[in-house]
């Protein structure tokens, strides 16, 4: 860990009531039409997608929909639910130059390998080798790492984290450094493994949820003062 109190603790001790409870906030618009248009172009199955958007929604998706999704990833089909549902979350209404990049992974032949070996990774803690071992086409960190956290987030004290630009920015604002909190290794997937451990030291000392912590570092946009209106 780097310098803890120094890079997060402190500038975010003083916003620690509104912090606490941001996760389950954050609620999340989408257009379902679009999603189902995308799917029915990736062949999904119809009854997969009707599961789907029976579990999250209407319009609006909450984490703890995701959260709730997330406790049976068993099954390919629970795994590729869970995939699509917080894709839903994670795009919200914009990005539609993502529809291609995101069919690119629903539909590739090793797509369930992948997701069951990153979940049990994840799921063991193994962070750094979770983040490793995704290997699709399509999406890139600030999506997977929304697939590391759904399937870890039935464990919200043990979750992985989203890891998107938003948060990087904020991360850069207060001073933290990847590089440096994963001790000079290089490694994309050590420097992410460093950030979600000093996340979750930061909110242990908030007393908080490490994915409030995530989600304040989103909202903050790289700017300390719009945590006033978390």
């Amino acid at each position: 860990m780097t310098a803890l109190k120094d890079r997060l603790v402190e500038p975010l001790a003083p916003h620690r009531d509104r912090i606490a409870g941001c996760a389950d906030r954050q609620s999340v618009p989408f257009i379902e039409s679009t999603w189902r248009r995308w799917l029915d172009l990736g062949n999904i199955d119809a009854n997969l997608v009707e599961h789907v958007f029976a579990s999250v929604g209407p319009n609006q998706v909450p984490r703890e929909q995701v959260r709730v999704m997330a406790s049976s990833t068993a099954t390919p089909d629970d795994r590729l639910a869970l995939l699509i549902a917080v894709l839903v979350w994670g795009r919200g209404k914009s990005n539609a130059r993502m529809r291609d990049p995101i069919l690119r992974t629903l539909t590739h032949d090793r797509r369930d390998e992948v997701l069951a070996k990153t979940a049990e990774l994840a799921q063991a803690g193994r962070v750094a080798e979770a983040y490793k071992a995704w290997n699709l086409p399509g999406l890139q960190a600030a999506f997977f790492t929304k697939w590391l956290w759904a399937a870890t987030a039935s464990t919200p004290e043990k979750c992985c984290l989203v890891l998107d630009l938003l948060v990087w920015k904020s991360l850069g604002t207060f001073g933290w450094n990847s590089l440096e909190a994963a001790g000079g290794n290089r490694s994309r997937a050590a420097r992410y493994a460093a950030y979600v451990e000093d996340v979750r030291l930061c909110a242990a000392q908030l007393d908080v949820r490490p994915e409030d912590v995530e989600c304040a570092l989103f909202r903050a946009k790289g700017d300390l003062g719009t945590l006033q209106a978390l």
